[in-house]
């Protein structure tokens, strides 16, 4: 589908994210073209955009749903300077930005990187880093479901949603990467400038805190209420026998309505 660069910069109030475009009609993986660009000597900040993936990825290793039309499929190649859990706490801050200046829509935070509304997903982020001379080059994949396509699973459409779903307009793909750009830049810079006060704010947003969670990692899973995050962003939760701990990395499902 036709990407209108012209009009999201026109848009785009950022500085160095999102300053330069690379959109495919269709591609693998906008993580995959994100490596490439760096490999080739794209500069970093630069967007890579495809209106449809064949292989788009999540965490896990888990397929993305990415038809034309759909959603908005991007991945930014970034060299932040700031650890991994101050990354993704400024990404999703700067999602949820995004969303309401594009959208109208006031959606919450779960940990470590989903996008909710109604309690369903509407956006996922995953981030991959790689060690480099000047610093961890990450490309940073955001994936936003603006349409629900047609003949989607039902046990796809139990979990996810998208912004058309929702009785909104979906904004355009250029209007949404345009604020979300913007945003990136400006939450990376409160992750270096006030990494507290980052940490702060995406602790407030987050659904998970204070619930009953499910967390699950690769080599085990077990109940727990959920209490806060540290300096890192790793996720504190509380066993049933009264000790504590620390989550790194998982996945984390919530047990108990609020």
């Amino acid at each position: 589908m036709p990407f209108d660069l012209a009009r999201y910069h026109s848009l785009r109030r950022s500085r160095t994210v999102g300053v330069e475009v690379v959109h495919l009609d269709e591609t693998g993986s906008t993580m995959d073209d994100a490596r490439a660009g760096a490999e080739a000597g794209r500069p970093v900040g630069t967007a890579y955009v495809a209106a449809a993936q064949t292989a788009g990825r999540g965490r896990q290793g888990r397929s993305w749903v990415s038809e034309p039309g759909a959603g908005l499929w991007v991945t930014f190649h970034l060299r932040p300077g700031v650890p991994a859990g101050l990354v993704a706490a400024a990404t999703a801050l700067a999602v949820a930005d995004a969303l309401e200046v594009a959208a109208g829509l006031t959606v919450d935070l779960k940990w470590p990187n989903d996008i909710l509304y109604g309690g369903r997903k509407l956006c996922g982020i995953l981030a991959e880093a790689r060690p480099g001379a000047a610093g961890d080059d990450v490309m940073l994949g955001i994936g936003v479901n603006l349409r629900t396509p047609a003949g989607m699973p039902p046990e796809v459409l139990a979990i996810a949603t998208s912004i058309e779903q929702e009785g909104r307009p979906a904004p355009s793909r250029e209007a949404l990467l345009a604020a979300l750009s913007t945003a990136l830049e400006r939450r990376l810079e409160e992750a270096t400038a006030k990494p507290h006060g980052l940490l702060t704010a995406w602790s407030m947003r987050l659904v998970t805190i204070g619930r009953r969670v499910r967390v699950e990692t690769p080599g085990e899973a077990f109940e727990a209420l959920a209490t806060g995050v540290d300096e890192t962003g790793a996720l504190l939760v509380r066993l049933d026998d009264g000790s504590e701990r620390v989550c790194l990395a998982g996945d984390v499902h919530l047990l108990d309505a609020r």
